[in-house]
């Protein structure tokens, strides 16, 4: 996959923006801080996936003065197909999302369509940050690998919805007509929730035997990494929600389910989370994200884009060539605000300062 051309207006500190990349190899983009690096990848990965990367909601991300902001951009996939994405994040009215022409019937369908691979600082968190980090990441790799994967997400979803907003309206009582009904949700619950864990536990069986030879080649050491899934039920969960229903009750809150699930990576039998140096989580979340780029690239011959957001000043250079050593992509686009590794061989240097585009430094 690589990305053809970008064209962004009122994006971020970008007022208008064309780039073009270049088709192939390794391109540098080089600034200052604040200058809006970050914000190309940004927008490249909102083209890719709907989403921006740092977690950004819109508000932040139209430019300052405008109502607008529009993203372009054209992809081509390792078959020679071509993929037109047009959107717009409206400060005040409805986004609109098209993929060659038509609208976007589900986010995850994006995902599928423009693989993408973020390395940015932030990642370290998947790794010491909360449950929720992690489970937003196998969800994420489910709905890519998995062609059922992202509508038992999206349903799951929406019956946790209904299920917490009926336990609030209850009001901590729970009457003939919100029993009967908690029956219905919990059935749903039950199906999609169990369907979920499933495929949750099917990619950590793929993806654990990467992680640990990714990390074992970043790092440089034979120390195993390990991943486990834990459940927050056990056996039934129809059941467990129907035992547990007065303390959903009190508390007015989903208390179970793949919602309160946890992943745990282990490293030498022991919790990086909570036993892991710094130097070691970032190593463990970096090698999360070489894992899942090599799994998908083996299971469906593309080569996802590979953004990497500023991320060689975090480490030391035997890790950042390893990296760069333990994955494939036919098209990088990397950002620094300095040096790059020595293994980097650019096709092109490019410039930003200000929210433009200054030139290319070759």
């Amino acid at each position: 996959m690589i990305l053809k051309w970008l064209e962004l207006h009122d994006f971020r500190n970008y007022k208008e923006l064309l780039f073009k990349p270049g088709l192939e190899g390794v391109i540098v983009i080089i600034g200052d801080n604040g200058q809006g690096k970050s914000s190309l990848l940004e927008a490249i990965s909102y083209a890719a996936a709907k989403k921006s990367f740092r977690g950004a909601v819109k508000e932040t991300i139209i430019g300052y003065g405008s109502d607008e902001a529009i993203v372009r951009a054209s992809f081509e996939s390792s078959l020679k197909r071509e993929i037109l994405v047009e959107a717009s994040m409206a400060r005040n009215g409805r986004d609109r999302f098209l993929v060659n022409k038509q609208p976007l019937s589900k986010v995850s369908d994006i995902n599928k369509t423009i693989p993408i691979t973020v390395f940015a600082a932030q990642d370290i968190e998947v790794v010491r940050g909360a449950p929720s980090l992690r489970r937003d990441f196998l969800d994420e790799c489910v709905a890519m690998i998995f062609p059922r994967g992202s509508s038992t997400i999206s349903a799951l979803e929406k019956v946790l919805r209904q299920r917490g907003m009926l336990l609030k309206q209850s009001g901590g009582v729970l009457t003939s007509e919100i029993a009967s009904t908690l029956d219905v949700w919990d059935q749903q619950l039950s199906l999609y929730g169990s369907k979920l864990v499933e495929l949750r536990r099917g990619l950590v069986a793929l993806l654990s035997p990467y992680v640990n030879d990714a990390y074992q080649k970043i790092s440089g050491k034979g120390e195993p990494v390990s991943l486990t899934y834990k459940c927050s039920w056990e056996d039934d969960l129809y059941l467990e929600l129907v035992k547990y229903r007065k303390e959903d009750l009190r508390r007015q809150a989903n208390s179970i389910g793949p919602h309160r699930d946890e992943l745990e990576i282990d490293l030498d039998n022991h919790p990086i989370r909570h036993n892991g140096s710094q130097g070691e989580q970032r190593t463990a979340a970096y090698a999360l994200k070489v894992a899942f780029h090599s799994l998908y690239k083996d299971r469906t011959s593309e080569d996802p884009i590979l953004l990497l957001d500023d991320v060689f000043s975090e480490l030391d250079e035997k890790r950042s060539e390893a990296i760069l050593n333990s994955i494939s992509a036919t098209q990088t686009i990397l950002t620094t605000t300095g040096a790059i590794p020595n293994i980097v061989e650019p096709s092109s240097r490019i410039y930003v300062k200000q929210g433009r585009l200054v030139g290319s430094l070759d």
